[in-house]
């Protein structure tokens, strides 16, 4: 846990802001107060062993939740967007580290008033179990694609979720905030195939590449079919934003 380059947990209402989320982001969740901390690309939210004194709402950016092991390989469990809590851990302290992939801005949330308001704000209550119920279904879906699925199987995934978590309908094409080695430590592969994957998606003709950030999907059917693990599922037209 690298403490130089991060506010510590104890600090959070020195180094951050008091602000009404509801001016920062009211689609996201009812929360009436918090402290705003920003951090920059690569910067620890909280680390591994770190006490669990607060959740964190995700306002701006994209982190990540990160462990490594003892003989230094990394693992990433999830990634997290505008409107994600994180930092739900059940024990005393953090078992995985929350770093920013970018740019991005957390409202911490104390974890005892958190509790305490679950109890008696049913809006509020509803909002975390919403919150935490997606949170498991992307994992298990994670787990299962990871444990079952092709390098090309897994990728698709990856993308068709992503498109999946924009506002709206689905989009037609995916900005991707983190690297090919985050992706590949989160789909468990290297990252070399990782490229050469995106490189088969391409000569598919599934999926173009304008720049080494952007993914546009052309032929989203065949994606969502891909992703799906299925190679017997029916191929149906997806709505997607143009």
């Amino acid at each position: 846990m690298n403490v130089a380059v991060r506010p510590r947990v104890q600090a959070l209402r020195q180094a951050g802001e008091v602000l009404n989320l509801t001016d920062v982001t009211t689609s996201f969740f009812p929360y009436s107060e918090a402290v705003i901390v920003s951090y920059a690309p690569g910067q620890e939210v909280v680390g591994e062993g770190d006490p669990t004194d607060n959740y964190f709402l995700v306002v701006r950016g994209v982190f990540r939740a990160v462990k490594v092991t003892r003989d230094g390989r990394r693992q990433i469990f999830a990634f997290y967007m505008p409107g994600d809590m994180c930092g739900l851990e059940p024990d005393d302290i953090h078992g995985l580290t929350i770093e920013a992939v970018n740019a991005g801005t957390v409202a911490a949330l104390s974890r005892q008033v958190c509790r305490a308001r679950m109890i008696r704000d049913p809006q509020f209550n509803n909002a975390v179990f919403d919150n935490v119920t997606r949170a498991l279904a992307r994992a298990v879906d994670h787990m299962t694609m990871v444990g079952r699925s092709s390098a090309e199987e897994r990728l698709a995934w990856f993308l068709w979720m992503l498109s999946g978590r924009a506002r709206g309908r689905r989009a037609a094409s995916v900005e991707l905030a983190m690297q090919r080695q985050d992706i590949a430590d989160y789909l468990g592969l290297t990252i070399e195939t990782v490229s050469r994957t995106f490189t088969h998606l391409k000569a598919q003709g599934l999926v173009a590449l304008p720049t080494t950030r952007r993914v546009d999907i052309l032929r989203p059917d065949l994606l969502e079919r891909l992703a799906s693990a299925d190679r017997d599922a029916p191929i149906r037209a997806a709505r997607v934003v143009c």
